[in-house]
């Protein structure tokens, strides 16, 4: 047996942190064993002292924009972004201008994303307008988006989309819409108001309803109350197939940020107190939650800068520091390890995607991190289009030094190795 290429380190296998050496030919790890144990290799690369060998990150929420809005991000700065961030596959939102709902939207986005990507992708579909359209939609979406505008649709959807993975933007729009209209000239501090806690607990109850007794697959994104995610659990422990994700964001920062920096920290949903960040971050240490997610949501740093709450667009970039900000948490000792599961071989698992893990039979995807070395979040420095983050200034402990896609050497020291189009897509069910 020989393979393309061997990488010799210590590494995160299975939860745990072992001397190995992962061999992967055509773009497929073959083996993962004691060093001595591999096969002859065309390139043997050997990791140096305070480096870790991981699997690529699987981030299951991003937003790449493109189209219409390719001047807050388009395909390959966003993957460029991800690749920095040692992640080797994203998901990508429905939510574009035009919006991704409909067969012929989504075809032309597939193209886009083929000619540009610079890691392998998949695409989400927003609730569709035509129904008999789904089996073809089905064949390219991994999953359907939906968000709170479409609630009332998705009863008639739900015969259709059976076994399929479906995700849930979860805020009550009615809840959120009486409390917009009871403020008449609102400002960013009125955020959480307007998007209150109660609009994601009852909107989970409400899609939890509706998918009593259904053979569906769900999935909660961005959670930020425990009331959520205890709700989501019980679910699970009835037997639905029901999963959640939370961000970093929900789980580290809290209200105050926003106080602070205003409309660059505005988020939907909005960051909530310190003690709801505290029970986000304590569902991922304890692993209620099933995936952490960026929702790498990147605007122009001016339209975040609006002084009109209704002009300040919601979110921010996330993809090329999550995975440093997960490490340094791990070496403060505020996380543990198996954290890193829920940035790779979790979500993968959730999308059935060959992904997340160092394992026989996955894809040779393999992230080099030089642990140790202090660093400042500087969102002036971002690959993304949006240079802003509510992380700027923090220190990190941990740098992404190589990314291999499929085996090939795709990002080293910052910079891209392979050109638009390399990555792959991950077609649906």
């Amino acid at each position: 047996m020989r393979a393309d290429l061997v990488i010799e380190g210590r590494a995160y296998v299975g939860g745990r942190l072992i001397e190995t050496a992962v061999a992967i030919n055509d773009g497929l790890i073959i083996s993962v064993s004691n060093p001595a144990l591999t096969p002859e290799a065309e390139e043997r690369v050997v990791l140096g002292l305070g480096q870790l060998m991981l699997p690529g990150m699987v981030d299951m929420h991003v937003h790449m924009r493109d189209f219409n809005q390719a001047h807050k991000e388009d395909w390959y700065t966003g993957t460029l972004a991800a690749l920095r961030g040692g992640v080797t596959l994203v998901v990508d939102m429905p939510n574009n201008d035009p919006f991704v709902d409909s067969l012929a939207v989504l075809r032309e986005k597939l193209e886009i994303a083929r000619s540009k990507t610079l890691v392998d992708f998949a695409l989400y579909c927003g609730a569709p307008r035509n129904p008999h359209e789904i089996p073809e939609i089905k064949k390219i979406a991994c999953g359907f988006k939906i968000y709170p505008e479409d609630y009332d649709k998705l009863p008639g959807l739900l015969k259709y989309l059976e076994e399929n993975l479906i995700v849930i933007h979860p805020e009550d729009p009615e809840i959120i819409a009486r409390e917009r209209s009871a403020i008449v000239r609102p400002r960013i501090e009125d955020h959480c108001k307007i998007r209150p806690k109660l609009a994601e607990i009852k909107a989970v109850e409400r899609i939890l309803e509706i998918a009593r007794n259904k053979r569906l697959r769900l999935h909660f994104t961005h959670l930020t109350t425990n009331d959520s995610i205890l709700r989501i659990a019980s679910s699970k422990l009835c037997g639905a197939s029901i999963s959640c994700d939370v961000t970093l964001h929900h789980a580290l920062l809290s209200s105050d940020v926003m106080m602070m920096l205003r409309g660059v920290a505005k988020v939907n949903p909005p960051l909530r107190s310190k003690g709801d960040a505290e029970a986000m971050l304590n569902a991922v240490r304890s692993g209620l939650v099933d995936a952490i997610a960026s929702d790498h949501a990147p605007h122009l740093l001016e339209e975040k800068l609006r002084e009109d709450y209704d002009e300040v667009p919601p979110g921010f970039p996330g993809l090329e520091i999550y995975l440093p900000i997960i490490l340094t948490q791990i070496l403060n000792g505020d996380m543990p390890p198996r954290v890193l599961d829920l940035y790779s071989r979790r979500p993968a698992e959730i999308l059935g995607a060959r992904k997340g893990s160092l394992a026989p039979g996955m894809d040779g995807d393999v992230v080099i991190v030089e642990l140790g070395k202090e660093h400042v979040i500087d969102p002036s420095e971002f690959a993304s289009k949006a240079k802003y983050s509510p992380f700027g200034g923090w220190i990190v402990k941990a740098e992404v030094k190589r990314v291999y896609l499929r085996g090939i050497l795709a990002l080293e020291d910052g910079e891209p190795r392979v050109g638009m189009g390399v990555g792959r897509h991950v077609a649906g069910s």
